[in-house]
């Protein structure tokens, strides 16, 4: 069977031609607007240090302490293997996620085109390329761009073997969820999309058992599929404690119904301080939807215009509310049946299962802006399909040749990208994140100072711990100073100052930053084991502080210091 979802039946209309120019011209976009100011990108997140680290911890066996309570294995492998082909460039780190995000917006239009049309697809790809926030993680060395790649893939390869009975596409979906499980631990998520969308068209399209079982049993090789996949990353969780000891950690950041509305609130004020280059996504995918040679859907009427000017508006004033417009918009469509010409309307229930489902269970824990990645995804695909009925739902009723209605268009595109290119200009999305780097010159400038150059073991000329900042670690190990060869190790407590029986005579410091603030007081405490040398003045980026606070706080929580001890007693 190979019916198409009913909401690809705009693309029966009129000339695509353009499409793949248009679609090409997003991604360069993409490309461009994620690859912005390089010098700017650097690890500074605390789990980014987790992730990119291994590959200068040969002392500790490639891999960083307790990394497996922080992420499967893939991605860090992934960024290992970066650093290893580019010869242990510190920076190539960054690059790996700017390409993956730049192929999550091509993904993203994948999927849209395969649940609403070429059109809605523009619009979608189009609202990625422009939004702060998945600019942000594509700027970043962290998990949830690769795992939102392999989830949106993995739906999609669902959404074609559910709705084609496809065997091959059912596979795709199953090794692609495993891929998504290997690099994050909510990577199954493709797995309840799917689910709970296939559950929705069973309930309210009440298929017939002919056209709903053997849909049920693709599900079920996809799922079981999908388990055996990630098997081998089970398994080898076994010497670090099993699934138990993630799990155990995990909960730790469960919040529970109690916490559900302060963390969906506090989701919610983050998004509306991330909006500075969306409203562009809104032009620019209007903007694509015109541009695809389509006479008999390009009709926009100037009522149109208005109101979607006036969406414009309101999204700026008062945030997320304006992503809601064309969501509602799109729901009121879709469930006037009589504009859809075929009965099977599973990717649109796998849509809305998908929007639904984590717009409940994203507040259920604590509310780090990244677990809405997903949600945003799913959103950014419902408000494109509403965007583009907006602009084509109304059929040409007028001589789409006549000269008023070119003025008019070219008018509206002209104002379309007069807004795009003087607004957003002023976005914090590239604010430098490299202070971690100028504070390790500055260490390494005042350890040298202290030691001199005289090797004491092992041509050693210092041992520099760094006690809870995984990210100034990875600076310190990363880096290669002529003539001063040290040996970083990362440390989750003070135990270096216990006196070790037989303990070589190396000079050891002790760097600590924001995430070691009770160290720090045990250490002034403790002025006969170690001396502060210096005290270095650190800005958190906006991206580290949402993590812990609401934007209105930022400031009053930007300053912060690293320290720098040297061990005085062994």
């Amino acid at each position: 069977m190979t019916n198409s979802d009913p909401l690809n039946s705009v693309e029966n209309e009129g000339s695509t031609r353009h499409s793949p120019w248009i679609l090409g011209a997003i991604l360069v976009i993409a490309f461009a607007l994620r690859a912005w100011q390089p010098s700017h990108m650097s690890i500074e997140h605390f789990d980014e240090g987790v992730y990119a680290s291994n590959y200068y911890s040969a002392h500790l066996d490639y891999r960083y302490p307790d990394r497996h309570l922080y992420a499967p294995p893939l991605f860090p492998a992934i960024l290992e293997w970066t650093l290893i082909l580019t010869g242990g460039k510190p920076h190539a780190v960054m690059w790996v996620n700017v390409v993956l995000g730049t192929a999550l917006v091509a993904a993203i239009w994948w999927i849209t085109k395969l649940i609403a049309g070429g059109g809605a697809a523009l619009a979608a790809a189009a609202l990625a390329t422009f939004s702060d926030f998945l600019i942000q993680y594509s700027r970043v060395a962290l998990t949830d761009t690769p795992v939102c790649l392999f989830m949106v893939l993995a739906v999609g390869c669902g959404l074609i073997a559910l709705r084609d009975r496809n065997s091959l596409a059912a596979v795709g979906a199953a090794l692609l969820t495993a891929a998504a499980w290997w690099t994050k631990y909510n990577g199954w998520l493709p797995l309840a999309i799917l689910g709970a969308g296939l559950s929705g068209w069973v309930v309210f399209e009440r298929p017939k058992r002919s056209e709903a079982l053997p849909r049920i049993g693709l599900f079920a090789v996809i799922a079981v599929g999908a388990f055996l996949f990630w098997l081998p990353c089970l398994w080898g969780l076994q010497e670090f404690g099993g699934y138990a000891a993630v799990a155990k950690n995990h909960a730790g950041y469960v919040v529970g119904l109690d916490g559900w509305w302060d963390s969906f609130v506090l989701h919610w004020q983050i998004q509306g301080y991330n909006l500075h280059l969306l409203p562009n996504g809104f032009m620019a995918g209007a903007i694509a939807v015109q541009s695809r040679n389509n006479p008999k859907f390009s009709y926009w009427p100037m009522q149109t215009f208005w109101l979607l000017l006036f969406g414009f508006v309101l999204f700026t004033a008062i945030g997320l509310s304006g992503y809601f417009i064309p969501f509602f918009a799109l729901l009121a469509l879709v469930f006037r049946k009589k504009t859809f010409k075929q009965p099977i309307r599973l990717g649109f229930w796998i849509l809305v299962a998908w929007f639904a489902g984590l717009l409940l269970a994203t507040p259920l824990y604590r509310p780090y802006p990244r677990l809405l990645l997903p949600l945003w995804i799913s959103l950014t695909i419902f408000s494109a399909v509403g965007l583009n009925f907006a602009i084509c739902a109304k059929e040409l009723e007028e001589e789409y040749r006549t000269l008023a209605y070119q003025i008019r268009r070219v008018g509206i595109l002209s104002a379309c990208l007069l807004f795009m290119i003087t607004s957003g200009l002023k976005t914090p999305l590239y604010s430098p994140r490299n202070q971690f780097e100028e504070i390790t010159t500055a260490v390494i400038k005042d350890i040298r100072g202290i030691t001199g150059t005289t090797k004491q073991l092992d041509d050693l000329n210092a041992i520099i711990y760094v006690v809870g900042e995984p990210g100034l670690y990875y600076h310190l190990a990363s880096r290669e100073e002529i003539g001063f060869d040290y040996i970083a190790q990362p440390a989750s407590n003070l135990g270096m100052l216990s006196p070790k029986a037989n303990a070589p005579k190396v000079p050891t410091f002790l760097v600590l930053g924001p995430h070691a603030p009770q160290e720090m007081e045990m250490l002034a405490a403790q002025a006969g084991q170690a001396k502060l040398i210096q005290e270095f003045p650190y800005l958190p980026s906006d991206f580290v502080l949402l993590d812990d606070h609401a934007p209105a706080d930022l400031e009053e929580n930007r300053d912060e210091v690293v320290q720098l001890w040297q061990i005085t007693q062994h």
